[in-house]
């Protein structure tokens, strides 16, 4: 194999890879990145076995090949060279060697047959949505996954949509749910499970990327494709919780809010919260404030009056303060409303005049 390509092309995909592959003692070909010319391009490939990626870069291929690499070596070289906007890759006696202008280096490689293929679905189950509003589903719920791998569906995203009903994003750790949902109707996608730790590949890899992202799946697999660059991903196997019936369906009291005076008020409180993270909540609805309350025996203390349009009783509640922020970047409106149920029952977070995302939050017994 002998190649020349650009370095900031080549730097781009090799982080990417290295990002994914494994840190394997057992199996040490999938610490590697396999570097496969052909034609007029370079595919690299890297895989952890439950993750993996391949992306494609423009390259003048003189003679085709393939080699694996460590891609740890081979993003911290590209990471400290500067200048030189050509390179020059050439395999010689299965070790990968490296020219610029100023270095030549070898990297050792290891022979390409150990290492695994990526699994690539046929278009069977297929969508295709613009990338920044799956991003923004993600985004939006990704949060309120369980980092517990003790249940792996609730550390997981649950995705799902039919004819009839837009595409809808869910998480929940069992103390809070976030639900966003897409305007796309038309779409039978899912209903499918995409672990915590792959939605955050997603939207490290596929945010801030322009045009429409092409997303392929079955039951135990996810593609998701742009362009020249492939993610596939294990998908977890389980059912997610009937959430819909926790879902109140009558309120005590309302307040709506200014989202910005919240999120500032928020934020002061969080310095007093104690180690549990309490934050008192007091609704009166002879008043025109919400008020906010923490305490810290080590710190002090803080107490907070946001003004508030109230209708409904009276609510004293004890939330968790970082469960309650988390949501707000989630909201995009000027306004939210906090509704209040029954006591013991979940406050519900919206935006005013948006119905596409809702969070629950359950109260704290203290």
């Amino acid at each position: 194999m002998k190649i020349y390509c650009f370095k900031k092309d080549l730097k781009e995909a090799v982080l990417i890879c290295e990002r994914i592959s494994s840190k394997n003692l057992n199996l040490l070909i999938l610490n590697n990145v396999l570097l496969d010319a052909e034609g007029k391009d370079l595919k690299l490939t890297s895989t952890n076995l439950e993750l993996g990626v391949e992306i494609i870069i423009p390259a003048k291929v003189e003679k085709k090949g393939k080699i694996t690499i460590p891609a740890d070596v081979l993003n911290n070289f590209l990471s400290n060279i500067s200048g030189n906007d050509k390179i020059i890759l050439e395999v010689k006696n299965n070790n990968l060697e490296i020219y610029t202008n100023n270095n030549s280096t070898l990297i050792k490689g290891q022979p390409t047959e150990d290492f695994p293929n990526l699994p690539k679905l046929k278009p069977d189950n297929k969508i295709s949505i613009p990338i920044i509003d799956f991003i923004s589903g993600l985004k939006s719920v990704f949060y309120s996954c369980s980092l517990s791998v003790i249940k792996p569906e609730i550390s997981s995203v649950y995705l799902y949509s039919n004819k009839t009903e837009m595409i809808t994003f869910s998480a929940t750790d069992s103390f809070r749910l976030a639900e966003k949902k897409l305007n796309y109707f038309f779409l039978d996608f899912g209903p499918i499970l995409i672990p915590f730790k792959t939605v955050a590949e997603i939207i490290r890899i596929f945010e801030g990327k322009d045009g429409v992202v092409d997303i392929l799946f079955n039951k135990n697999q996810i593609n998701i494709q742009k362009d020249n660059l492939l993610f596939v991903s294990r998908l977890t196997d389980g059912i997610f919780p009937d959430y819909n019936q926790i879902i109140p369906k009558k309120f005590i009291a309302d307040a709506i809010i200014d989202r910005e005076f919240f999120i500032n008020s928020l934020k002061i409180a969080g310095i007093f919260s104690g180690k549990l993270n309490e934050l008192n909540v007091f609704v009166n609805s002879g008043e025109g404030f919400l008020t906010i309350k923490t305490s810290n025996n080590e710190i002090g203390e803080h107490l907070s009056k946001i003004p508030a349009k109230i209708t409904g009783g009276n609510v004293k509640i004890t939330l968790n303060h970082k469960y309650v922020y988390d949501c707000l970047p989630s909201i995009n409106t000027k306004e939210i409303i906090l509704r209040f149920s029954e006591e013991g029952k979940p406050l519900l977070i919206m935006g005013v005049s948006d119905n596409t995302f809702q969070y629950l939050v359950m109260p704290m017994s203290v």
